[in-house]
């Protein structure tokens, strides 16, 4: 029988926006399809907080049942998805480094059977989607 690992890896971008400008976009679950193209649509069952779960429908028509672990505005939120037998966490950061200028940091541990390759999967995209959500917060900014 194969035992359970543990795979981590993190992803980073600089954003030229505020902290605060950027969790208005992360804090906008409906809104992610705009800048992620790996996602269709998203429901809340609730409002973005603690302890809210969550329907993300992939573009293939897949849909994912996730739950917002820990959400602290605007510095970060948690969700935890399982994806067969394994748990995956993505913890969403957003570190200011200066003014109008933070760094977004997405942060995936996956526990449990095939943990790296599912972890892997998940997280494929994850430079794509930085690069989109800088790119959409900046023209969001500059609308401003």
């Amino acid at each position: 029988m194969k035992s359970d690992v543990s795979w981590s890896k993190s992803y980073s971008c600089d954003v030229n926006a505020s902290q605060q400008a950027i969790w208005q976009v992360l804090a906008d679950a409906g809104r992610w399809k705009l800048w992620n193209s790996g996602v269709k649509s998203v429901q809340l069952d609730g409002s973005f907080a603690t302890g809210t779960w969550f329907s993300m429908e992939l573009p293939d028509g897949d849909i994912i049942r996730s739950k917002l672990v820990d959400v602290s505005a605007p510095q970060r939120f948690i969700d935890e998805t399982l994806v067969g037998e394994a748990l995956i966490q993505v913890e969403h950061s957003i570190e200011a480094m200066a003014d109008d200028q933070c760094r977004v940091i997405y942060a995936v541990n996956s526990q449990g059977p095939d943990a790296q390759a599912i972890g892997e999967a998940v997280s494929a995209d994850f430079p794509d989607v930085l690069a989109r959500l800088a790119k959409y917060v900046g023209e969001r900014t500059a609308d401003r």
